[in-house]
């Protein structure tokens, strides 16, 4: 395992000072009266203000996490039984109440409650992947929503006994039955009239670190170095790893992978984006992460050569660049560098997180709500204030690179 190292802030003082005054203003702005939350924007706004407490304490940034989080409670309560999910679900609501608990010394009557409620549905959710571990929807195993996410959080809270079922579910949704991969999708668990579905009638194999199988296998990376591991997890790494190396479709610019493969071998014709959601970055993060667990060299260079494949695509071979967000846009490139930076220590990195930070503030604009728009599936724009595709991930991912505290908040992401 690589050593960690302390958290530190490497963008030029000049620029970083431009970074925490442009997140300051956001935040400034998400902090103002809401017509109504949901549970994910209201959760994404709490983790940016207790970030912002750490620090700056003491000019009232707590307060506004605490109006946030109540917010996403009681956008929680609206919903009824809802669904567990890391995003827009009950794990997102509790991984933000646990972000501005001050270290378990706030909040603890509604952690318990809602670890209560999200461990309940840790073990369905485990119990119907083992039961049929092959063919399944994504949104029952992935991060956005399914185990992979939930596991996250329950792996983020240290709760060992929670995380292990989730964790022995996504080893056997890693298997095979015959060579076939049990993590394919089916046209009939597809969501109809979506990219993905019409792309591959014929069923797919998700290559998305957000939807598909690199979700599942970075979890049980991380949770292999947070030293919890049940058995055949080294196993099920090493076969997800070792399948994304030879599904690879790398370009004249380097590594890089479809979105997704064809149930019949073929390969998306169209290029997607490299992005933390679907492409290059998100995956490569995973597969350092896998590289971490199995001590498997080759797994990390390939990660660090398909990031500095990312760098050298120009804008439109990248398919990031009209986006800030964290989902499919700049911001999460910045925020994957940043952990790139940290852990390998090459300047490539540093020298790319400079360089993202400046594109995303070239998207800065005063004129919009939340000082930052999020593309929508047509190319509009509109004011989101959520982590994922909102303004509060921007700002995040703005100051992980501007100050010195950890962003343990990419947790929600599978980064760290």
């Amino acid at each position: 395992m690589a050593v960690r190292r302390p958290w530190r802030a490497i963008l030029p003082d000049d620029l970083a000072g431009q970074a925490i005054e442009v997140a300051l203003d956001v935040a400034r702005r998400l902090s103002e009266p809401m017509p109504e939350h949901t549970m994910e924007s209201g959760a994404g706004c709490a983790v940016l203000f207790g970030r912002l407490d750490r620090y700056l304490p003491g000019q009232g940034w707590a307060a506004a996490a605490h109006d946030s989080l109540t917010a996403a409670v009681r956008a929680a309560e609206r919903s009824g039984a809802g669904h567990a999910g890391l995003f827009g679900g009950l794990s997102g609501v509790a991984f933000a109440a646990n972000a501005v608990s001050q270290q378990g010394t706030r909040y603890g009557r509604l952690l318990t409650g809602l670890d209560g409620a999200v461990t309940k549905a840790a073990r369905g959710a485990a119990q119907a992947i083992a039961g049929r571990p092959e063919g399944l929807p994504v949104r029952v195993f992935d991060i956005i929503s399914g185990a992979a996410g939930i596991g996250t959080y329950l792996l983020s809270r240290r709760d060992e006994a929670a995380v292990r079922p989730v964790l022995a579910s996504l080893v056997a949704l890693c298997g095979e039955d015959d060579g076939m991969p049990n993590w394919y999708t089916p046209p009939e668990a597809g969501i109809p009239a979506t990219p993905m579905a019409d792309g591959f009638p014929e069923g797919v194999f998700n290559c998305g670190l957000a939807h598909g199988v690199p979700g599942p296998m970075a979890l049980l990376a991380l949770a292999t170095r947070a030293g919890i591991a049940v058995d055949g997890q080294l196993d099920a790494i090493r076969r997800v790893a070792q399948w994304l190396v030879a599904s690879r479709a790398d370009d004249e610019w380097g590594p890089s992978w479809p979105s997704g493969i064809s149930m019949t071998g073929g390969r998306a014709v169209h290029p997607t984006h490299n992005a933390w959601c679907y492409g290059s970055s998100g995956l490569s993060r995973a597969l350092w992460l896998a590289g971490e667990a199995l001590e498997d060299d080759s797994l990390r260079t390939l990660a660090v050569d398909a990031m500095a494949a990312v760098y050298r695509r120009p804008p439109e071979a990248r398919f990031i660049d009209r986006s800030p967000g964290l989902c499919h846009g700049l911001a999460g490139v910045l925020q994957i560098s940043l952990r790139f930076a940290q852990d390998s220590g090459e300047d490539v990195f540093t020298v790319a997180a400079t360089r993202f930070t400046e594109l995303l503030l070239g998207h800065y604009d005063p004129g919009r709500r939340y000082g930052f728009g999020s593309v929508v599936e047509d190319g509009s724009l509109t004011d989101e204030p959520g982590l994922l595709d909102g303004a509060a991930g921007v700002a995040l991912a703005l100051l992980a690179a501007a100050t010195p505290i950890e962003p343990d908040w990419d947790r929600m992401l599978a980064l760290s």
